[in-house]
């Protein structure tokens, strides 16, 4: 049975092709965005409301009618220095920005049944190849894990069903972190990053898709799921790899001083360090998952690459 879905963040990588699906298999999709101006990525049936994280009462409005809500708020996490400035954005973009949602859920009378909300793999801290993590495992104590904690938090409420998706690497050809990887390979200067041990795991676009669309569907999902690939690599494979893919030599390693120097404390967070991370709750064949193994995910997403 069609619904009618809103989805926050909806013009950034994974809420536009959120977007698109939902159309595609029926549902009216209330699209929430504070860059209006990207409205032409979106379906041409979409109805897009601006984001407004500090009005509770005009995000009601825009939610009267909704079955469902995908919150995938918050400034992007990589590409840029980490300011204590910046770091103050990445935190108000995300945990009361999600709290202004949930507080405009409880003005409706009939609420959404249903808040599937963005988290990260970051939630659990740095971890290597000997520790697995699992939805499961403790959260860590660095930064981007007590964000993911408190961002988490912020949107538990009522009694509405709330899943929280703990997204790994989102692998997508023009957007995100992929792009930014595959830059000094197509240079013809790629090569590992650091010790090359740290772990990366990973998700194809389509595949987060395919998992929310799950969890919209399904009443009884609840509480954390990660969202993750079954194939977790370290850096040297996953370098390895995105050369084979675009067809380019793999032998400039990138030492982690320089990446320290160029980006602080966000080359340890994102570019040094990692987790292994597996689903002991969500099963690939169960959810549809296209993409469980490295090399077929980068190939496809290069071929169909515009």
């Amino acid at each position: 049975m069609p619904q009618r879905i809103a989805v926050t963040g909806a013009t950034g990588l994974i809420g536009t092709a959120l977007c698109h699906a939902l159309i595609a298999r029926g549902d009216s999709v209330i699209a929430f965005s504070r860059n209006p101006s990207q409205r032409n990525r979106l379906p041409a049936t979409v109805a897009v409301a601006p984001w407004l994280p500090h009005d509770a009462r005009a995000t009601a409005t825009a939610l009267q009618g909704c079955d469902a809500i995908v919150n995938l708020v918050g400034a992007s996490i990589a590409g840029t220095r980490w300011t204590d400035r910046y770091k103050d954005i990445l935190w108000q973009s995300r945990v009361p920005a999600t709290a202004n949602l949930v507080a405009a859920c409880a003005l409706l009378d009939t609420p959404p049944h249903t808040l599937i909300s963005s988290s990260g793999s970051a939630y659990y801290g740095f971890r290597g190849h000997a520790f697995p993590v699992t939805e499961d495992s403790p959260a860590g104590d660095d930064y981007l894990a007590r964000l993911c904690v408190a961002w988490e938090s912020a949107a538990e409420h009522l009694g509405m069903r709330v899943a929280i998706v703990r997204t790994s690497v989102v692998l997508d050809a023009h957007d995100g972190a992929l792009p930014l990887m595959a830059l000094p390979f197509r240079l013809w200067v790629g090569g590992r990053v650091g010790s090359g041990t740290q772990p990366i795991a990973w998700i194809h676009r389509d595949d987060l898709v395919t998992l929310m669309l799950y969890l919209i569907d399904q009443p009884s999902a609840r509480g954390a799921f990660n969202a993750v690939a079954p194939e977790c690599v370290d850096n040297a494979t996953f370098s390895a790899a995105l050369a084979s893919t675009l067809h380019r030599p793999n032998w400039i390693p990138v030492p982690a001083f320089v990446l320290q120097l160029l980006f602080g404390e966000m080359a340890d967070a994102l570019l040094l360090n990692g987790q292994s991370m597996q689903s002991n709750r969500l099963s690939p064949v169960d959810i549809g998952y296209r993409y469980g193994s490295l090399i077929p995910a980068l190939q496809n997403l290069w071929e169909h690459r515009a």
